[in-house]
């Protein structure tokens, strides 16, 4: 059975992360994806650690695509860049606007030569606005100051969650004006921003911002509407979740302190304000098991927990391995672990992995 997206031809003029992530969701699901790259290659083929034979920054985010070197800056290149686009069905883009548009590959231009394509502009700021970065796009929609510890300043996140957040919202763009096209036979214009991107992923706290400033605040490891107490075990650290009265009663007789009837503890909201008393409290008992020990009883008993992991044994878990949520993909001499996305299917098929593309030899 043919992956849902076969057919479907999609051109790239991408860098960096949250462009090309757009197009592996689109790959992963069957689309032909043409990468269009410059001369000397998209910037992440040489930032970071390798994998292989490419920078594993650029492989994490470029399977399951074709490339072409193109220079559009140059007139005759970016008339076979323009040709390329116009035979395709979606293009997505997330070089600076003013370079598209000397080149004659802004959404509009594009469009006017071809009405049923779809083309996607990823932009920092929108397309009028400076130029930004996943940081930049945290700093300025509250995330960064949303993040860290109740006291000191704010972080940004350890994950350039903003990237991949638009590049996943942009293919769901893509989904949408496809089916538009399918009804209408008319393409469209997506543009997303990062900025949008992080003030979205924020919805909640917006709200709860407005109703009352307070429950916004920097709060580390807490959250603001559910006690979610940041327990030391023997071998690291355990989270545990309690936002019921049957939560902190399990709690309590599967950790032993006589807590359970406590008046401090009685409410959602007595907890949430006592965490770090509850952390004093439970921290002796904690401390006499190891994470996997704890887990397994808190479990049993209906209280949502779950140890704190570093990427060390994320990467080796035997679960997500089997389940094939991590991969590796051949990429010269070496491999590149990947992560695939996160939807079960029943029935709908992907594409099987490629690994990403190699640079095409000069000359």
């Amino acid at each position: 059975m043919a992956a849902v997206l076969e057919g479907l031809k999609v051109v790239e003029f991408t860098h960096m992360v949250a462009g090309p992530s757009c197009g592996q969701v689109l790959g992963d699901l069957g689309a032909r994806v043409i990468k269009v790259e410059p001369p000397q290659g998209d910037v992440t083929r040489r930032m970071g650690p390798m994998a292989g034979d490419v920078a594993a920054l650029y492989a994490s985010t470029n399977r399951n695509k074709e490339v072409v070197c193109l220079d559009i800056t140059r007139p005759e290149e970016a008339a076979q860049a323009r040709a390329l686009a116009c035979d395709a069905d979606v293009v997505v883009s997330n070089l600076a606007p003013a370079m598209l548009g000397k080149a004659g590959l802004g959404g509009r231009e594009l469009r006017q030569l071809n009405p049923r394509l779809i083309v996607v502009l990823v932009t920092g700021f929108g397309a009028g606005g400076p130029a930004g970065t996943d940081g930049l796009a945290q700093a300025s929609s509250g995330l960064m100051a949303a993040t860290g510890s109740v006291q000191g300043p704010g972080f940004r996140t350890g994950a350039s969650v903003v990237d991949v957040s638009t590049g996943v919202w942009a293919a769901l763009g893509v989904l949408a004006a496809l089916e538009n096209r399918r009804q209408t036979g008319e393409g469209d214009f997506i543009r997303i921003s990062l900025a949008d991107t992080c003030l979205y992923m924020q919805y909640a706290q917006i709200g709860l911002y407005d109703a009352d400033p307070s429950f916004a605040r920097r709060n580390g490891n807490h959250s603001t509407v559910s006690c979610t107490p940041m327990f030391e075990t023997a071998d690291g650290r355990l989270l545990t979740t309690i936002l019921t009265t049957r939560h902190w009663q399990a709690l309590c007789r599967t950790a032993g302190p006589a807590l359970e009837g406590d008046p401090r503890f009685e409410t959602n909201e007595q907890r949430c304000a006592a965490q770090a008393d509850i952390e004093a409290l439970f921290d002796a008992a904690m401390r006499r098991k190891t994470r996997a020990e704890w887990t397994e009883l808190l479990r049993a008993a209906g209280v949502p927990c779950g140890p704190e992991r570093p990427y060390a044994e994320v990467v080796a878990d035997p679960e997500l391995i089997a389940r094939g949520m991590l991969f590796r993909l051949p990429q010269g001499e070496g491999s590149s672990l990947q992560v695939r996305m996160p939807l079960e299917f029943e029935t709908t098929q992907r594409s099987a992995p490629k690994p990403p593309p190699v640079l095409p030899r000069k000359g």
